[in-house]
């Protein structure tokens, strides 16, 4: 089994790459590499975003925003396929980890420049 980062909350963020930030060619699944904050372009079509099995991330807080320069959509999804979220395009969501289900506390409208 994988290990997650010690911590609660948002956990270990390094402040020279706070923000993982890609444009993506496809479907992508989060890993412990990656940042809390995920700020991502779906290149073009909608994406499924697949969160980190929840057994592993107890305590997790993750910050996904759509910075799309059109219509197009991120499916945040949990490790099973289950849609956590629909993120549209200008849009950012945060959800957490209880260690045993994903769950979404916001979705807001932002202004990206």
């Amino acid at each position: 089994m994988p290990s997650a980062p010690d911590h609660i909350g948002y956990g270990p963020v390094s402040m020279s790459n706070p923000v993982t930030n890609e444009t993506l060619t496809g479907d992508r699944t989060v890993t412990f590499a990656d940042a809390n904050v995920l700020r991502l372009d779906p290149g073009g079509a909608a994406r499924d975003v697949t969160m980190p099995a929840e057994a592993d991330c107890g305590g997790m807080i993750y910050k996904v925003i759509n910075a799309a320069d059109a219509a197009e959509n991120l499916v945040i999804k949990d490790d099973g396929g289950s849609t956590i979220a629909t993120v549209n395009q200008n849009e950012m969501c945060e959800i957490v980890c209880d260690g045993s289900a994903w769950s979404l506390l916001y979705v807001a409208t932002i202004a990206l420049s």
